[in-house]
């Protein structure tokens, strides 16, 4: 695994102009009316992932028709999703996500714990998954490598035990604060982990669920409570974690935790880039995307079986620090760490 420095926010502008409008159509894009055809399932509508994706696509000699649907964060879409795959017969199906992923691959059926238990609702082409933080501990997979069946894919997340090694590199850590939503499977599987890894050791992880309202969604106006009760405990940082609604509201619980003098560590780009944020370890959207179109190209250009093509964690990480928040907080990184790091935001 290497770290090495992401794209700048410049490079990144460039890159989408040079792809036109195509991040930006919603429903059927077509490449070429003749190319093979990709079913996007999408959680929260097209991101920098798909972008790189589609770029790749674009300067491949393998033409392809996109589809795209996004569950808009309601997995009570996927059954008229489920439907409309069967109608329309792609050749590769594109999951984005642990939600949709478990909604449309399911679990390992080997690992599932009864046949209710996210059974596969596609059995009959490939699937192909990204953006999924932990698809060992989700029991879509057992392990990465090649799966078996119909099914491969991408994992953005840095290992739990390397995103350690980067705290510490920034300065001795004993204690970690955690706000996450408890009906996120994927990050309620990251806090878990976490948790694991402080007690080996030596570490204190303070957990600081969402509340609920009554319709069982998590609610912004709570956030402020928690980052008091998360600062009160004494940790050296907050960990923002592979979470859908702490990714939406970033910005808000880092300016939160920065009053508290509370520095925040990002686990993904996204948070990183939307919030104030110190530093973070992460994996480029655009290069995850483009990483998981090499995946893709080899299932319906190069013919050969998704069960037969590892699941892999992005190869290339970039350690990136917010040089004006560590500034403002008069936490700046050790010299060693310029060596490597990207240092963004003077």
């Amino acid at each position: 695994m290497r770290f090495v420095p992401c794209s700048s926010r410049r490079e990144l502008l460039a890159g989408l102009l040079a792809i036109g409008f195509l991040g930006s159509i919603p429903g059927s894009l077509h490449a070429s009316e003749t190319g093979m055809s990709v079913f996007m399932v999408l959680w929260r509508g097209e991101t920098e992932v798909e972008a790189g994706f589609r770029e790749h696509f674009a300067e491949a000699e393998c033409p392809i028709d996109i589809t795209v649907r996004s569950l808009d964060r309601n997995v009570s879409k996927i059954p008229a999703i489920l439907a409309e795959i069967e109608s329309a017969q792609p050749d590769l199906v594109y999951t984005w996500g642990t939600s949709v992923t478990l909604g449309i691959a399911g679990r390992d059926p080997e690992l599932a714990e009864g046949p209710e238990d996210y059974p596969p609702m596609i059995l009959d082409r490939p699937i192909l998954f990204t953006m999924v933080s932990q698809p060992v501990r989700s029991r879509i997979i057992e392990a990465f490598g090649p799966t078996g069946r119909n099914v491969t894919g991408v994992s953005h997340i840095v290992p739990v035990e390397t995103q350690l090694e980067a705290m510490r590199a920034y300065m001795p850590v004993d204690r970690i604060a955690v706000i996450f939503t408890p009906t996120e499977t994927n990050s309620v599987l990251a806090v878990e982990q976490l948790v694991a890894l402080g007690a080996r050791e030596g570490i204190r992880v303070d957990e600081f669920p969402v509340p609920l309202d009554s319709e069982g969604n998590p609610s912004r106006e709570v956030l402020p409570g928690l980052i008091d009760k998360a600062a009160d405990g004494g940790p050296q940082f907050l960990y923002l974690g592979p979470d859908s609604f702490v990714g939406e509201h970033a910005q808000y619980i880092t300016d939160l935790a920065n009053a508290k003098r509370l520095p925040s560590f990002a686990s993904t780009e996204r948070m990183l880039a939307s919030s104030d944020a110190l530093y973070g370890l992460v994996a480029p959207y655009r290069k995850v995307g483009r990483f998981t179109a090499q995946k893709a190209e080899r299932i319906i250009c190069g013919e050969e079986a998704a069960s037969e093509i590892p699941v892999e964690v992005m190869p290339e990480f970039s350690y990136q620090i917010r040089a004006d928040v560590a500034q403002s907080l008069n936490i700046l990184p050790n010299l060693s760490l310029l060596d490597y790091a990207e240092i963004i935001g003077q």
